[in-house]
């Protein structure tokens, strides 16, 4: 059953906004949600009755004194919230912290042999193949996001590869994190799938460039960078190769990468949310304006409009470092940056095998984070965790 569920929480994950159940200015209720709930809730309560006992991966204590500490924020900052918002920002926590316990259950699940890592790790890829491909029926279908009713709150992406998500940057971390996973397990894995392994990559890779994301390309870059500096020389002189012809090739890159100094590119934009969010964070040092009720704390300092306030970049900002500082404050930072490093340093040590896995994957969401608040997505979420329980578990077995 676990094992299904588990199945399940990844397609309609893959599936993206095609899941909707509800959506309002504040506040959306997707089947993946719910899936992910339900899979938690289920393998707490079953591990624990057929197998005697719920193990507990090292990396998630200080994720769950995080979450702790971002329940107290809420809770100190319950009376500037009316009833709606506090629900809607208790909704936010009992996402994070469902997702948080669906690694507990991945991790259970492979310490009990009910899925192993051959079967997590091809899964995760062909969630990532169907992503890619999805990408390439919206670019044929929907090439224009303008089309889309303007009350919706999607930004007017046009001839960038979105996908399911509806959203180019949050696509591109995703396909960078699925071919980390491909270039780790390319030996234990794939090693009698080549066709897999070379068709897989080449599709995502596709994708991932067709995104235009600057933000999943830099990532993807740091990805190299460390695996070209301290594995394989040879992929970082191939990656130069081949970002230089795209550069020089085709002109959208060259107009993308550019545009960063345009007064009217999205990069501008992010300059304003980190000064908005350094601002909030400023005046909450102690425990932040509450997890999540930074959209609320938004419209109090003025930084939303009535145009705004029910756009899906109201509720966070375009960094994750800095919206955890705002909403949980100066000891929640603290915290989870540890629970990062963390997990760092437990892969590099105790995971002989596979000792870059988590560190190359934390360094890549830490860039792209620093651009939009990927680390909070919750197919991201899902992806981070699951690997991090794969780690976990592979550097103690």
């Amino acid at each position: 059953m676990l094992k299904f569920f588990f199945y399940l929480c990844l397609i309609l994950l893959s599936l993206g906004q095609l899941t909707t159940i509800s959506k309002t200015g504040e506040s959306s209720i997707y089947l993946f949600d719910l899936a992910v709930l339900i899979f938690s809730v289920l393998g707490v309560t079953i591990i624990p009755i057929i197998y005697k006992e719920l193990y507990m991966p090292k990396y998630l204590v200080l994720f769950l004194l995080f979450s702790f500490l971002a329940l107290s924020s809420l809770i100190f900052n319950m009376s500037g919230l009316n009833g709606y918002e506090l629900l809607v920002s208790f909704f936010y926590l009992l996402r994070w912290v469902s997702y948080l316990l669906s690694g507990i259950i991945i991790f259970n699940m492979l310490k009990h042999k009910i899925i192993n890592k051959d079967q997590l790790v091809i899964s995760l890829v062909a969630s990532g193949v169907f992503i890619a491909l999805a990408g390439f029926i919206q670019l044929a279908l929907l090439p224009d996001f303008e089309m889309l009713n303007p009350a919706s709150g999607w930004d007017p992406h046009k001839n960038r590869l979105a996908s399911t998500f509806f959203d180019p940057n949050f696509t591109g971390v995703y396909l960078v994190v699925i071919l980390l996973v491909l270039f780790e397990f390319k030996d234990s894995v794939f090693h009698n799938r080549g066709v897999l392994l070379y068709s897989a990559s080449i599709i995502i890779s596709a994708a991932l460039f067709l995104t235009f994301s600057r933000s999943s390309w830099g990532m993807a870059a740091v990805v190299i960078l460390i695996y070209g500096l301290f594995k394989y020389k040879m992929l970082l002189l191939m990656a130069l190769l081949v970002g230089f012809l795209a550069y020089f090739a085709v002109p959208r890159v060259q107009t993308r990468l550019s545009g960063t100094t345009d007064p009217a590119d999205s990069a501008q934009f992010r300059l304003v949310s980190w000064s908005n969010t350094v601002k909030i964070a400023e005046d909450n040092m102690l425990l932040g304006v509450g997890f999540n009720a930074y959209r609320y704390a938004q419209n109090k300092y003025g930084f939303l409009t009535p145009d705004t306030l029910e756009t899906h970049s109201g509720a966070g900002s375009d960094s994750s470092l800095l919206f955890v500082l705002a909403t949980t404050g100066i000891p929640g930072f603290i915290v989870f940056i540890a629970a990062f490093m963390f997990s760092v340093l437990d892969s590099y040590i105790n995971n002989k095998s596979m000792k870059w896995l988590v560190p190359v994957l934390v360094a890549g969401l830490m860039m792209h984070s620093m651009f939009v608040n990927s680390l909070f997505y919750p197919q991201v979420m899902f992806v981070w965790l699951t690997i991090f329980s794969l780690s976990n578990y592979l550097s103690h077995t």
